[in-house]
C-alpha cells in the first residue's frame, strides 16, 4: 500500500511545487512592473570615477527616474548639447556651477531645474539666442568644480554663476571608491528594478537593514583649520577671473539657516568672496519671499523643491543683471 501511494504523493508535491513556482514568477513579474513603471526604478543616471574630478555623471544620458526626465550632455552637464566653442557670437552662454542644489537629483524633472527655467526666460528675452550649462554633481565642492573646468575648459562662456552652500567651506575630495561601490553612484544599470528597490532604497525605510549611502554634504570641521576648501574656492575664482569671464556667486542656505541663522562656513565663504572682489548674493531673501506666501521651497533640509528652483532661477537672472551681462528690461 505504501509503495502504491508514494508515486501519487510525489505527483501531488510536484503539482504544488509547480503552482508555487508559477505564483512566485507572477509575483516577481508584477513586482518588477510595479517597481519599474510605478516607482520609476531600474533606470538610474550613471556615474563614473575620475582621477582628477573624483567622479561625475557619465556623458550623453537621457533616463526616466521617478517619472522625471534626467539628461546629461556629452560633457556630463545636466543641460542640452553644448560645444566647446560658440557657433554664433550673438548667443549668450552662461555656465552655472554647483552640487546637488543645482543638479536637482532624480527627484527633479529636467524642466523644473533653475538652469532650465533661466534658459526659458532668457530665450524669450533674447529671441532664443541663449545657452545655459549646468555643471554639477551631488556633493561636489570647489575642488571638483575646478578640476572639471581645468579638464573641459570654460566653453567660451559669457558669464559664470557659482552656487555654493556653507558646508562647501569644508568640502574637499576624498577619492574614496564610490562609483560602482556605493548604491548612490551606480556605474551600470541594475538587472531588475526590484533589485534596485531592495538594495538601494529598502535600507532607507528599514534602518535595521543598514544605512543609506546617498551622497550628503560635507560635515563642518571644528578643528583650527576648519574650512579646508577655502583655498580650492580661491583657486576656482582665480581660474574664472583670469579668463576674463564675469562671475557671480550665490550663497545657498540650508533650511536651518532660514530659521536659525548662519551655519558654520557661511561667514568664512562670504569673507573670501569679498576679498576676491566677486559679486555675491544671499539666496535667503528669494526663498523667504516664497515662504512669506506660504509656499515651501525645500524638499528636505537643504535641496530646493520645484518652488525653490523657481526662486533660484530668479536669483540667477538677477545675478546676470548684477554683473552686467544682461540689461534691465523697461516697460
Amino acid at each position: 500500500m505504501t509503495d502504491a501511494k508514494s508515486p501519487a504523493k510525489r505527483s501531488r508535491y510536484k503539482r504544488w511545487l509547480g503552482v508555487l513556482i508559477v505564483l512566485f514568477a507572477l509575483l516577481l513579474g508584477a513586482g518588477e512592473l510595479f517597481a519599474r513603471f510605478y516607482l520609476g526604478l531600474g533606470d538610474p543616471p550613471l556615474s563614473m570615477a575620475d582621477p582628477e574630478i573624483e567622479y561625475l555623471f557619465q556623458p550623453s544620458q537621457d533616463v526616466s527616474r521617478f517619472g522625471n526626465r534626467i539628461a546629461f550632455n556629452a560633457y556630463s552637464m545636466r543641460s542640452d548639447a553644448l560645444t566647446t566653442e560658440k557657433a554664433d557670437d550673438e548667443v549668450l552662454r552662461v555656465l552655472v556651477l554647483g552640487d546637488s542644489i543645482i543638479n536637482g537629483g532624480s527627484q527633479t524633472d529636467q524642466s523644473e531645474l533653475a538652469t532650465e527655467l533661466l534658459k526659458t526666460t532668457l530665450s524669450t528675452q533674447l529671441g532664443g539666442k541663449v545657452q545655459v550649462g549646468n555643471i554639477s554633481a551631488g556633493s561636489w565642492g570647489p575642488a571638483n568644480l575646478l578640476a572639471y573646468l581645468e579638464r573641459y575648459g570654460l566653453f567660451n562662456a559669457d558669464a559664470v554663476v557659482l552656487v555654493i552652500s556653507s558646508h562647501d567651506a569644508s568640502d574637499v575630495p576624498t577619492f574614496k571608491p564610490l562609483v560602482g561601490v556605493s548604491t548612490a553612484f551606480p556605474a551600470k544599470k541594475p538587472a531588475l528594478a526590484l533589485q534596485e528597490a531592495v538594495v538601494r532604497y529598502l535600507p532607507r525605510y528599514l534602518p535595521s537593514l543598514g544605512r543609506s549611502d546617498e551622497p550628503s554634504p560635507a560635515e563642518p570641521d571644528d578643528t583650527a583649520d576648519g574650512f579646508p576648501a577655502l583655498d580650492d574656492l580661491d583657486a576656482l575664482i582665480n581660474h574664472i577671473q583670469t579668463a576674463g569671464i564675469p562671475l557671480a556667486v550665490l550663497q545657498h542656505p540650508e533650511k536651518a539657516e532660514i530659521e536659525q541663522g548662519d551655519a558654520p562656513g557661511y561667514q568664512a565663504i562670504a569673507e573670501q568672496l569679498d576679498r576676491s572682489g566677486v559679486m555675491r548674493m544671499d539666496l535667503r531673501p528669494y526663498f523667504r519671499a516664497y515662504l512669506d506666501e506660504g509656499r515651501s521651497v525645500y524638499r528636505d533640509k537643504i535641496h530646493p523643491n520645484p518652488a525653490g528652483q523657481e526662486a533660484l532661477a530668479q536669483a540667477l537672472y538677477d545675478a546676470l543683471l548684477g554683473i552686467g551681462v544682461l540689461e534691465q528690461e523697461h516697460d
